[in-house]
């Protein structure tokens, strides 16, 4: 998927979150119903939905980043992530769920940045290259190209279903 899909689709989730802070602070204590908290929910998917790319210098994120993008893009290059193939440490499912729990207790103004990541990774699931799993193991549900015309649609439904999901619940 393309940055544009992982941008809106991490930002829907975000305001899907957001729209139900009054619910979600009855199951989870540490967040608080409060602008500030559905706000930094939308940021976070927004900034989450783009953020496992910046390994990759040509990447949405990677080219906003430069320097940063550059160094960690070399680090993965080591390991052979580069290219179409850059998906390394950043995009483990393992990695944002561990920070999305530790968040959760520790600092939960950071529960939307990762809950943005892991819609990254939902939507990279569906692209030929998937996503990697305990280390030589790939997840990959669908070969949607990123950019594709399939690939736009199928972010636009998910889209369409989380807000409706928001919406509903």
């Amino acid at each position: 998927m393309n940055g544009n899909c992982h941008f809106v689709f991490g930002a829907s989730l975000g305001v899907a979150f957001a729209m139900n802070t009054d619910k979600l602070e009855k199951i989870l204590p540490n967040l608080t119903d409060s602008p500030e908290t559905a706000t930094l929910f939308v940021l976070g998917g927004l900034i989450g939905g783009i953020f496992p790319d910046i390994d990759n210098p040509v990447s949405y994120i990677g080219k906003l980043t430069v320097p940063v993008s550059t160094v960690i893009g070399k680090f993965s290059g080591l390991s052979g992530k580069t290219g179409a193939n850059h998906r390394g440490i950043l995009h483990e499912p393992a990695v944002y769920i561990t920070c999305l729990i530790l968040s959760y207790f520790f600092s939960p103004s950071l529960v939307g940045l990762f809950l943005g990541c892991i819609s990254h990774l939902y939507l990279d699931m569906f692209t030929p290259a998937g996503i990697p799993f305990f280390k030589n193991k790939r997840i990959r549900l669908a070969k949607m190209k990123s950019g594709s015309q399939e690939s736009i649609n199928f972010t636009w439904f998910n889209v369409i279903v989380v807000i409706l999901l928001g919406i509903l619940i």
